[in-house]
């Protein structure tokens, strides 16, 4: 039997200390912190800095965000979030 199991790194937001995550632990937390935040959250009392902040966030290549965060794949993910898959 095999037991490799993958993992990811990843230590943005929400992130565990040691950044490894399981597949399953990291989708959540993209979708704890980007599919089901409200985006729309504060509007009309933001700065400046806080709006590119979020345009920032909202630009990955053709997509459609946040929309479109609910079809992302594992590797879109990994690529929006700067993550890495391990062994």
């Amino acid at each position: 039997m095999n037991s490799y199991k993958m993992k990811v790194l990843y230590t943005g937001v929400g992130a565990k200390k040691d950044g490894l995550h399981t597949e399953q632990e990291f989708l959540a937390i993209m979708n704890k912190e980007f599919t089901w935040k409200n985006w729309n959250e504060g509007e009309g009392k933001r700065d400046l800095a806080t709006i590119v902040q979020l345009l920032h966030q909202l630009q990955f290549k053709d997509w459609i965000l946040p929309d479109d965060f609910a079809f992302f794949t594992l590797n879109d993910w990994v690529e929006y979030s700067g993550a890495e898959i391990t062994s």
